[in-house]
């Protein structure tokens, strides 16, 4: 009879193999976002300031007046935070790490979400591109290491770190056809993406999905069984995501964003191109000629090793993935934004929703990168073996090529990490966060007034707007000063006493005949009252309130 320590499962095995990897992509996942971690108590420069902002409003909520981040009066006078469209703050992730600071909580959210990332390009090379494990390592590590995504999310954009799941939903879906538990694990991921804020990411890889379905619609038979998978997926994701999702959709449907008639970018330029790939610069506002972002709209650095080991691996999995190939066109031409009146994205911007209300058809490169890294783990695997086929007589030089073939992507896997590794550093250097006494009641403005990032926790507000594209009443008449929240607009009203929250007013009152009282906040849908009507007065958030005395809140 064997012994108990003689017999390992195959299921034990493959969860001691499967830890193994989640710890090698933490490891990895902590030394590329080491300047980040390292340069604390130092914030993010650039719109990552105004991601902390946020981080530091729903830590305020839960910390000071236990209450979810619904609203946000920190900003803009107030705006919606559960249901606008690029808040992180509704994300579990960021739930979770109430306790820590914002700092810790940018530095959390960027580890794990490239582990993440790395972990579902492992599995996605592994089962569906059929590489062996070196080429699988070299294409997540070339996926979550990569420049476009650093740059993009380093003291930048944040709340597009859900483009890292790309690889993990092409996997899910393309398996659940035959395995309705994976539809409902990525309907999970979905809903997940939609805590997150992930405005961006979510539409763009639905997109991409969507592409590679077409490429799979046939014999026939197979489309019930993709429609159910596509059913399974959607009713999971609505039902978990609710909460956020149909507020979400209210929002977008009763605001249009501005300047959205300003997106001309076309990137069909040879010169573009070359310098997205093949440019290292690490300055997020540098410039590229012809074009109307930022550099670190654009910047997709992989190396001419990596970018020479991609055309290699494009050929030679052509023939045998060409599902791959003709998804990866697609999206490359997605990239290219307006080249053509008729240009896919253009199309998409003016007809399509949610497309309408987006930009910078560029971030497309965060996903085309996903075809890149798979071409390179292509490379790095069947390059030796093709060769070997070829030149039967020269085994020995296809091994050479092969080993050739590992070091060059190891190296330009590296180089991208170390460039990466410069732009974290640059990004990371802004103002620590400051210790503020928290004053016990909200108001605007008034003397010793903190900085942006600190005002959440100093329990006040500047009369600016950060997220200036999104609300309709930052210019609402709100006043400032340590004075009582809400005021008599008609005659015949008196407010008695006032006071709030972030999420909410309570106002005694006492009215001889009906009348209205205004709220020191701009005017927001979602708002009710359990007394009286909540309207709006002069882009006020005003209550409606009978005649008599009341409490209303």
């Amino acid at each position: 009879m064997p012994s108990h320590w003689s017999y390992v499962s195959a299921r034990s095995g493959a969860v001691l193999r499967a830890l193994a990897l989640v710890v090698l992509a933490t490891i990895l996942s902590v030394y590329h976002w080491w300047p980040q971690i390292d340069a604390i108590p130092y914030t993010a420069e650039l719109d990552g300031r105004y991601v902390m902002h946020q981080l530091e409003v729903a830590k305020a909520a839960i910390r000071q007046y236990h209450e979810l981040p619904l609203w946000n009066p920190y900003d803009c006078r107030g705006i919606p935070m559960w249901d606008h469209p690029e808040a992180i703050t509704a994300s579990p992730l960021v739930l979770l790490a109430t306790r820590l600071t914002a700092t810790e909580t940018l530095a959390l959210w960027n580890v794990f979400h490239c582990t993440v990332g790395f972990l579902g390009m492992w599995l996605f090379a592994r089962k569906e591109l059929e590489l062996e494990r070196l080429g699988a390592f070299t294409a997540a590590s070339m996926w979550a290491f990569g420049v476009a995504h650093t740059s993009q999310y380093a003291g930048a954009h944040s709340t597009l770190v859900c483009f890292w799941f790309a690889p993990l939903m092409l996997l899910l879906w393309r398996r659940a056809e035959n395995d309705l538990r994976l539809a409902v694990a990525l309907g999970g991921v979905v809903a997940f993406m939609l805590y997150e804020g992930a405005t961006y990411p979510l539409p763009y890889c639905v997109l991409v999905v969507g592409l590679e379905t077409v490429c799979r619609v046939w014999p026939p038979r197979r489309l019930p069984r993709v429609i159910l998978a596509g059913v399974v997926t959607g009713v999971v994701a609505v039902g978990l995501s609710a909460a956020r999702l149909l507020p979400l959709l209210a929002q977008m449907a009763s605001k249009k964003r501005d300047q959205m008639d300003l997106d001309t970018d076309s990137l069909l330029s040879l010169f573009s191109l070359r310098k997205m790939f093949l440019w290292r610069e690490s300055h997020w506002s540098s410039r590229l000629p012809d074009q109307q972002y930022v550099w670190g709209e654009y910047i997709a650095y992989v190396g001419g090793l990596a970018l020479v080991l991609a055309a290699l691996g494009l050929v030679l999995s052509a023939r045998r993935h060409w599902w791959f190939l003709v998804v990866g066109g697609m999206t490359f031409a997605l990239m290219l934004g307006h080249f053509a009146r008729y240009a896919p994205w253009s199309v998409l911007q003016h007809k399509v929703f949610p497309f309408k209300a987006m930009r910078v058809p560029s971030r497309f490169r965060l996903v085309f990168h996903l075809f890149l890294a798979g071409w390179v783990g292509f490379a790095v695997d069947r390059l030796a073996p093709t060769v070997g086929k070829v030149l039967r007589r020269h085994a020995r030089f296809a091994e050479a090529l092969g080993v050739v073939a590992v070091g060059a992507a190891l190296l330009g896997a590296g180089d991208a990490m170390g460039l990466g590794k410069e732009i974290i550093g640059v990004m990371h250097q802004g103002p620590p966060e400051k210790t503020v006494a928290r004053s016990p009641r909200f108001y605007y403005e008034g003397g010793g007034l903190a900085d942006f990032l600190d005002q959440p926790r100093q329990n006040r507000a500047w009369l600016g707007c950060r997220s200036y594209e999104w609300p309709s009443h930052r210019y609402a008449p709100v006043w400032s000063g340590d004075v009582p929240q809400a005021r008599a607009f008609d005659p015949g009203v008196t407010v008695l006493a006032a006071s709030r929250t972030v999420n909410t007013f309570r106002v005694e009152v006492e009215a001889t005949q009906p009348g209205r009282v205004l709220l020191n906040s701009a005017h927001g849908d979602g708002w009710v009252s359990d007394v009286g009507a909540i309207t709006e007065e002069a882009e006020m958030l005003t209550v409606s309130v009978p005649a008599g005395a009341a409490r209303c809140g």
